[in-house]
Parts: C-alpha cells; structure tokens; sequence
C-alpha cells in the first residue's frame, strides 16, 4: 500500500514537471528608463510619469521608468548614450542634438514660430516628419516633441522694451554659437554658460541676467536674484522624446505600436500643459515682486537678418522656408 502510494505521487509528480517544461514561462515585463535634466516636479517630468502610466495601462509587458534631475548626466550625455546604446530613452531639447545632427540647429533660430498653433502644425507635419528621420539616421527614434514656450530675456538691471535696453547687459545663453548671435543682435553681451552655474553667476554679478521661459525662471527660483522678465519671445526651441534605436529594435511589434500611440498622446499633453504652466508662471512670478512687461517684439525681429542669413549660408534654406511656409 505504501509503495503503491509512493509510486502515485511520484508519478503525478512527473506529469506536473513534464507540464511546466511544456508551458513556456510568462516573460518578464520590459523596464525602459527614460532620462530628463529637469527636476520632478518640472512639467516635462510630469507628462513624462503621465506617459509612463498610459503605457503601462497598454498592458503590453512595458514599464516607463523616469529618471529625473539629470541623474545619468546631462543632455549631451544622453544624446550619446542613445546613439551608442548605453541611454534607453531621454528628453532632450534641441540645441544640444544640433551637435550631432546640425539640421536640428534650425529651431534655435529667433522668431521662427508664430503661435502655438503653428508649432503643432510644424512639429506633426512633414517639417516633424523630416526631422524624425533625421534622428533616426543618428540612433534615435523620436516619439514625442515637447515645446518648451517662449524664452523671454530677465535680468537685475531694468525692464527691457527696445533694443537699446540689452546695452551692456551681460546676458547668459545655451552654448549654441545661433543663440550666441542672436543675444548680441538684440544688442545684449551674449555670455554661454552651463544653466546650473547661472544662479550662483547672478548672485555674484558675473552676469546681470539670463533667458528663458517663464515656467524654468520660476522653478529655479530667478526672481530671487533678478527682478525684471520682459517677454520678448525671441526663442522656442522644442524638445524631443527619443528612445535608442537598440531598445527600439529589440522591442516586439505591439510594444513600439503602444510607445508611437501613447507618444502621439504625449505630445498632444504635454503641449497643452506647457501653455497652462507658462501662464501660471507668470502670475507666480508676479505674486513673488518680479516685474513683468511687455517688449516691442517688432524691433527685436528687425535686427535678425543677419542671424538668418548666417544660418542659410550654413545649412540651406530648404527647411527654414519649409517651416515659415507651413501654414496653422
């Protein structure tokens, strides 16, 4: 009885085996990090954990993973990182992938964009198309762009309204040789700096201002050590949302459909988002004792020929007629 037994379980033993080597096992979900130099609660981060939760509501075995505060270095690095493989997915603007893929230069250029309307239009038509194949070319998928809203000039010295006002102002900008010359074309001293040295640069009075959207002066906290934001809208670079090529690949069809999908409602969030924040901003910038004001865009624009004209001579001016032809 006992060895009948024994025999019985060793036997229903040896079926549930055979069973677990016949039943393949379930993979395990796909974890993609996606890199951003913002800090949490930037409105780049929020729609990218926003991005991450419709994803993983897809149910296709895919987490988004936000690394936020530059934690795996800055925008540069992740450029590289995709291109080589080593960065899954990062936000990034587009000055900084002009070093890798110059076309991208175009949209540092001043005045380019209209309205919001135009920059939707611009970004999801064939100007966005060409761009994304661009990227592509290079490494990097683009799956979302992020605009970034109109950069206005602040600083600690006096309200600026005409051009004569940016005299002698020492004024920082990205390390981009197109927003170098269009600062020292609206009659400011152009001054490149790494952004996370600039705080402590108005502090000591190395620098008598800086450039931005509303939304970052307010984040990092610029009405503490300027007190003037004139909204001379003379920048809106985008940004973009790339995943690695290498990740792209070695992801199943139904996964990079569920990342083009929810990347295409991404876009459309972020965007609305970035006009909520800009406005908001500047309200709170208001409330904490910067004065804002209006600037005569007109004159400013006035001054840009040559800017545009050193661009053509460079890159064409195939793409840039292709942008101010596209109609919102």
């Amino acid at each position: 009885m006992i060895r009948r037994s024994l025999l019985k379980g060793f036997g229903a033993a040896a079926v549930l085996s055979i069973g677990a080597l016949a039943t393949p096992a379930l993979a395990a979900d796909t974890t993609i990090r996606v890199a951003s130099v913002t800090g949490p609660s930037h409105h780049h981060n929020v729609s990218l954990r926003w991005f991450s939760e419709q994803v993983a509501a897809r149910g296709v075995g895919l987490n988004i993973e936000v690394l936020d505060g530059a934690q795996l270095g800055g925008e540069r690095d992740y450029i590289e990182g995709m291109m080589l493989g080593s960065i899954q997915m990062a936000q990034v603007s587009t000055a900084p992938v002009s070093g890798f893929v110059p076309e991208f230069d175009l949209f540092s250029l001043p005045y380019l964009i209209r309205d919001t309307d135009h920059f939707k239009a611009v970004v999801s038509g064939p100007v966005g198309a060409k761009f994304n194949e661009l990227a592509e070319a290079r490494g990097m998928k683009v799956l979302a762009w992020f605009d970034n809203g109109y950069r206005n000039v602040f600083n600690k010295v006096r309200p600026i309204v005409t051009p004569e006002d940016m005299d002698g102002l020492k004024i920082r900008v990205m390390e981009s040789p197109l927003m170098v010359n269009t600062v020292n074309a609206m009659g400011g001293s152009a001054t490149p700096m790494s952004y996370s040295e600039l705080y402590t640069a108005l502090e000591q009075g190395v620098l008598d201002g800086g450039e931005n959207a509303a939304g970052n002066v307010l984040n990092d906290r610029f009405y503490e050590v300027t007190s003037y934001l004139s909204m001379t809208q003379h920048f809106r670079p985008p940004g973009i949302v790339a995943i690695s090529m290498g990740t792209w690949k070695s992801l199943t069809e139904e996964q990079r459909q569920v990342l083009v999908e929810e990347g295409a409602r991404l876009q459309d969030f972020e965007i609305d988002l970035t006009a909520e924040v800009g406005a908001k901003a500047l309200k709170e910038l208001q409330a904490k004792g910067m004065k804002v004001n209006d600037a005569n865009v007109d004159a400013f624009r006035a001054r840009m020929d040559p800017v545009y004209e050193d661009f053509k001579a460079k890159h064409g001016a195939e793409l840039l007629e292709a942008v101010q032809n596209t109609s919102s």
